[in-house]
């Protein structure tokens, strides 16, 4: 438990605080439902957008739920039917898998959730990229180019910060490019390094074909 999941735990039993939650019971049920709902959508919509700008015309682009994945052609499957191989998808990082964030908290790294563009193998490869990903010395590259781990040293991802003041002000005036910039940004640098991301996922098929 880091400090942050502390001080909600000391807070929770905070009478004060309790009794303000309650008397404001419908301003925060209300707002809870437009975070996560409509401006999670509105978000993410924009969000899909800007990987249909920003996808090069030989990748495809698929919808993940909310959410976009891209797959360059050198990553298609090579066995069974689905997304690819492997793809790098936008998606969320949470500490505590059992509580429940929006988008909108995902990408301004609210709490224990963060939002990343994840490297994420088909259902088949996961063991094998995982192992890979826990591999100090077969990552290292791509870690000093920008990329990061989780704490297990299972997910492989850019790390995907809004700025909430920018993202506010998107709203404000229905215009969230700005706010998005993190966002463009962790799609360039994923398609700069792409050579080095293919060498890691034919690493992961050469495993395969190995077992």
């Amino acid at each position: 438990m880091d400090d942050e999941e502390k001080l909600l735990v000391t807070q929770s039993h905070d009478p004060v605080i309790a009794a303000r939650i309650i008397r404001n019971i419908e301003t925060v049920e209300r707002d809870w439902h437009l975070a996560s709902g409509l401006l999670s959508e509105r978000l993410m919509r924009d969000v899909r957008e800007l990987f249909g700008k920003l996808t090069p015309e030989n990748w495809k682009m698929f919808l993940s739920g909310w959410s976009a994945l891209i797959v360059p052609p050198e990553w298609k499957m090579t066995r069974g039917v689905g997304n690819g191989d492997a793809w790098l998808e936008l998606a969320e990082f949470c500490d505590a898998e059992e509580e429940e964030y929006s988008w909108i908290a995902a990408a301004v790294g609210i709490g224990s959730t963060k939002m990343g563009l994840e490297l994420q193998f088909r259902n088949g490869l996961i063991p094998l990229g995982e192992a890979l990903i826990a591999n100090d010395k077969a990552i290292d590259a791509l870690l000093k180019l920008g990329f990061v781990r989780d704490a297990a040293k299972e997910r492989l991802y850019i790390p995907v910060k809004v700025n909430a003041d920018l993202l506010a002000k998107g709203f404000q005036e229905n215009d969230l490019d700005k706010a998005l910039a993190p966002v463009a940004k962790a799609i360039e640098l994923a398609l700069s390094v792409k050579e080095s991301l293919n060498a890691l996922v034919e690493q992961v098929r050469e495993a395969a074909r190995r077992n």
